[in-house]
């Protein structure tokens, strides 16, 4: 859909300092797409090489490769000064009138943000997910540099909101909040799916399977993915990559047609979230976790830990079968709990799906378009959009 023109900006450069693909880079290719399809927006994306690929086939945006990710491993001074040279180099060579930058963690753009300080251009910061607790010390130490007066925040959940004002010391009322939207309901069969994939799996059309989709690491908690299935005495498929991932191929591979089973990275999740009988996300920490709303979309019910689920407030015991903590026994025994209930399955997944389809990009684009203008006309203290889902 193409709202009135953007009027108030010529030309729209996203700045995306990550180093792999997962929720936020997703999202900002979505977004990228949807605001190049605007009249009076030019959008140009620069990211790092490595993810230029993923880029290209989830967005139309004009792409550039630029050494921008904040690399793990590397002093955050080396970081911060490669990012700024980099941005440096980008806004003098193609001139925009704002910039994007979305933070999949808060240090990740920091040398991003000192160039645009640098530059005195104006800049629309979104993040992505935040830690509880102290900010990371380079944060801290930075935010001399960052320009706070020409830069107009945004979160993605209102405890992301919280943390956002805490990890970069912005009064209350700063970050505006802009929920993480749901792709459209799938319409392919269900059935075929469910039989067509177990059987990929050697599985009967009837057999249980859970599934998770994320990134391989300890955050997600993807190192207890392997007990989880055991314990619950069902077959896991396990979508992803990241650094617990030789870790997990082995333990696999250790018993060759066992409970849990390795799918790689998947360009489309969706057709396992159809054929699944519920998606496991054992996460310590989540901003609104796009991969549930994908699951929901699908009508795949989801066995998640609390704190996955936090950015849906109190609405998230009735959209997931929730989870204290990320342990072994309880994520088990809360799978098995979920399998003995068809009916309450069924009525999760019909709350979750409802809740799916309330968050489409037509409902909230128009928030992001508005904030957008805000930024480039130095409107530093946004309200909260009045589309906001209480």
């Amino acid at each position: 859909m193409v709202f009135a023109p953007v009027t108030r900006i010529g030309h729209l450069l996203i700045l995306l300092p990550a180093t792999r693909w997962g929720g936020t880079e997703a999202h900002t290719a979505a977004l990228a797409a949807r605001l190049a399809a605007q009249p009076g927006l030019r959008v140009t994306l620069a990211a790092e090489p490595a993810l230029l690929a993923s880029l290209h086939a989830a967005s139309p945006a004009r792409l550039v490769p630029a050494a921008i990710g904040w690399q793990q491993g590397e002093e955050p001074a080396r970081n911060m000064a490669r990012q700024q040279a980099e941005a440096t180099r980008l806004i003098e060579g193609l001139a925009p009138d704002l910039l994007l930058v979305p933070l999949p963690w808060p240090n990740a753009g920091l040398g991003l943000l000192r160039a645009a300080a640098q530059a005195s251009l104006p800049r629309l910061v979104v993040a992505h997910l935040v830690p509880h607790g102290a900010p990371p010390p380079e944060v801290t130490e930075a935010l001399p540099q960052l320009g706070a007066a020409g830069t107009t925040w945004c979160a993605v959940s209102s405890p992301g909101e919280r943390r956002v004002e805490a990890c970069f010391g912005l009064p209350r009322g700063r970050v505006a909040v802009i929920d993480n939207p749901a792709p459209p309901p799938p319409t392919a069969d269900p059935a075929l799916l469910r039989a067509g994939l177990r059987a990929s799996l050697g599985l009967h059309a009837d057999a249980p399977l859970l599934l998770f989709v994320g990134r391989l690491e300890r955050g997600k908690g993807a190192q207890l993915l392997p007990g989880i299935a055991a314990a619950a005495g069902m077959t896991l498929a396990c979508a992803g990559s990241g650094p617990l991932g030789a870790m997990l191929e082995r333990q696999a591979a250790a018993r060759p047609g066992g409970w849990f089973r390795m799918l790689g990275q998947l360009p489309d999740p969706t057709p396992w979230y159809l054929a699944a009988d519920a998606l496991v996300l054992p996460s310590l920490l989540e901003g609104l976790p796009l991969v549930f709303l994908e699951a929901a979309a699908a009508g795949c019910p989801l066995v998640a830990t609390e704190a996955a689920m936090e950015g849906l407030g109190d609405a998230a015991p009735d959209l997931a079968w929730l989870v204290p903590d990320a342990t072994v026994p309880l994520f088990a025994a809360a799978v098995r709990d979920l399998m003995a209930d068809p009916a309450g399955r069924a009525a999760i997944a019909a709350r979750a799906r409802a809740e799916a389809a309330r968050r489409s990009w037509d409902r909230i684009l128009p928030g992001w378009l508005g904030l957008l203008r805000a930024a480039a006309s130095n409107a530093h203290h946004p309200e909260p959009p009045a589309w906001q889902p209480a």
